[in-house]
């Protein structure tokens, strides 16, 4: 009698713990999903972000149209790349891109029929700590000490919208938590390309463009490094498809330089 007792009783206690092993996972799965983001998706806040990415020109230079031609200039070019690093405080609807060697090897992939074309002779990163990507003539001249032609200044600004979609009811069962597509993650990454010639006061080309991506699952998997990742290589891909096709415009109405004759 006394057995039967003890196993009843180690059995009701394992019974117990799992009952509470079931419990805390559903109170943590609805942690999660009231912790995920809105019920509705808010949007995204393009003001503030071109706010952010906003590029201060010379003086009388906003009124005045871009250059399509620069004199002077004469194909193949040299072409030195800045990556802005924008400072956006932390906490609001906006977040900084982070540049990575990866998208500064995407972007001269894209880059890459320019010089198959020998309109491009070579492509290369402006490095330098000092340089800011609010001082335009700065950056041009350090351009000019690298021996490029040409800079282009590429900044970026990026935002999540994160919510919950109908799914998400499901999330304080054991197996919603984990399965249930109830959570979307939409990024957007805002990304501008300035293209100077080193020795000029005129802007050849301003590009804006847009890299969207949108991820859907549970939301303990969606994760918003990845959509925004994802945008990252869609405004890259964009921006350098812009300027291949401005630089292509540019070499059109330009000479070409004669090969050296020996």
């Amino acid at each position: 009698m006394e057995a039967e007792s003890s196993e009843w009783h180690e059995t009701n206690q394992s019974m117990s713990m799992e009952t509470r092993g079931i419990c805390l996972t559903i109170i943590l799965a609805l942690i999660v999903a009231l912790s995920a983001g809105c019920a509705n998706s808010q949007g995204f806040n393009r003001a503030a972000m071109i706010e952010a990415l906003h590029v201060n020109l010379p003086p009388d230079q906003n009124n005045r149209p871009p250059a399509s031609q620069d004199s002077r200039l004469s194909p193949p070019f040299r072409l030195g790349v800045f990556f802005v690093d924008h400072n956006i405080p932390a906490g609001q609807s906006i977040r900084k891109v982070e540049w990575l060697s990866a998208d500064r090897d995407q972007l001269f992939r894209e880059l890459g029929p320019l010089r198959d074309e020998r309109i491009l002779t070579d492509t290369f990163v402006l490095m330098d700590a000092t340089l800011r990507g609010e001082d335009i003539r700065i950056i041009r001249r350090a351009g000019a000490r690298y021996g490029a032609d040409m800079v282009l200044i590429v900044g970026g600004a990026a935002a999540i919208d994160r919510y919950n979609n109908r799914h998400a009811w499901l999330y304080p069962t054991l197996i919603g938590a984990y399965l249930a597509p109830g959570t979307e993650s939409n990024a957007l990454v805002m990304t501008t390309g300035a293209l100077w010639a080193v020795r000029s006061e005129r802007p050849i080309s301003i590009q804006t463009v847009e890299g969207i991506s949108k991820l859907v699952g549970s939301a303990v998997m969606v994760e918003d490094d990845a959509a925004l990742k994802e945008a990252k290589e869609r405004a890259i891909q964009a921006l350098g498809m812009r300027i291949v096709d401005q630089l292509r415009f540019l070499a059109v109405g330009l000479p070409r330089e004669k090969p050296n004759s020996r």
